[in-house]
Parts: C-alpha cells; structure tokens; sequence
C-alpha cells in the first residue's frame, strides 16, 4: 500500500533522501502545471518546478504538517513564479485591440510556431547527452527515475543534467528573445 505523503514527509525529514524524491514524483507535474499556468513559458516554468522542490527540501523541518504538502509546496510554487514575474523585464504587449479577431488569432499563431522552430532548432544544437534528458522530460513527460533508468543515471544526477541543459537552451533562445523584445 502506497504510504501517504504525511507519512513520506515525517521520513523525509529524518533525513529519508527516497521517501523525498517519492514526494517529488507525486507532485512535480502539477507543480510544472501551476508554473506554467502563471508564467506561460515551459523553460520558467520547469526551472520553477525544480527551485520549488530545492527550496522544499532545504526547507523541510521547518514543515509543521498543518496544511498539506501539496498546498505547501503550491505556496513556495506561486512565491517563487511571482518573484520571477517582478524579475522579468516587462514587454509592450501588441496592441490586440486594434486587430480584429482573425487577425489577432494569425498573429498569436505564427509567434507560437515562430517560437517552437527555434526552441527546436535550439534543443538540436544542445550537447547529445542534454539533448537527450531535455527531450525525455520536456517532451515525452517523463519523471526523471525513468530518465535515470533509460540513461543508466540517478534521478538526482538526472536532475542535474536537466538543470544544465535547461541552462544551455535558455542561452541558445537569448538572442531569440532579444530579437523579438527590440
């Protein structure tokens, strides 16, 4: 029977390193979810997803168990994407209300395929072993256990790798978004 995450939590600050990264399984996609729905970027949103669970581990004992895990680990999510918010440089938006619907709508989707062709391009220029963990986790979904188990890895080292990779894209992308912010 599948322990409870009061139960994983109790374990994991006795220093229980598994019962932890069972909590990460349980609760990083709708972490990622939650990120992407505020910040509306993939690569914030997954460096979201990761700083919450860094934050969430190093802040672990401090953890009173008066609200649920998820609802705790949701609260660092939405501080931590706020603060990115406030960060980030802030863009005019295109004036919407000048186009008419159909002509908002093409515009919305050509930056959309804009975008994917060069975060594709991107992800192809990356180092095979990034590339390989980026298109694991960002593209086909995976937890990054499976990703250690098809890579002959540990999910930490996994985690890592990803960690990397998402570095080295968002690098790639710099001048993309430079571009389209001038």
């Amino acid at each position: 029977m599948a322990k409870s995450d009061e139960e994983l939590v109790s374990q994991a600050q006795a220093g229980d390193e598994d019962a932890f990264d069972e909590l990460v399984a349980r609760h990083q996609d709708r972490v990622f979810a939650l990120s992407y729905r505020i910040l509306a970027n993939a690569e914030d949103a997954a460096d979201i997803q990761q700083e919450t669970f860094v934050r969430a581990w190093t802040r672990l004992k401090t953890f009173k168990c008066q609200a649920a895990f998820s609802t705790w680990v949701h609260k660092i999510t939405v501080n931590l994407c706020l603060s990115r918010k406030r960060r980030q440089t802030i863009v005019e938006p295109l004036d919407e209300e000048r186009l008419s619907p159909a002509e908002s709508g093409a515009v919305a989707c050509m930056q959309r395929t804009e975008t994917k062709a060069v975060v594709q391009a991107a992800i192809s220029e990356l180092p095979p072993h990034y590339r390989v963990l980026i298109v694991l986790r960002e593209i086909e979904g995976r937890s990054c256990e499976e990703i250690g188990s098809i890579v002959g890895r540990s999910a930490d080292s996994v985690r890592t790798g990803l960690y990397r990779a998402r570095r080295l894209l968002k690098d790639k992308i710099r001048p993309y978004l430079e571009e389209v912010d001038s």
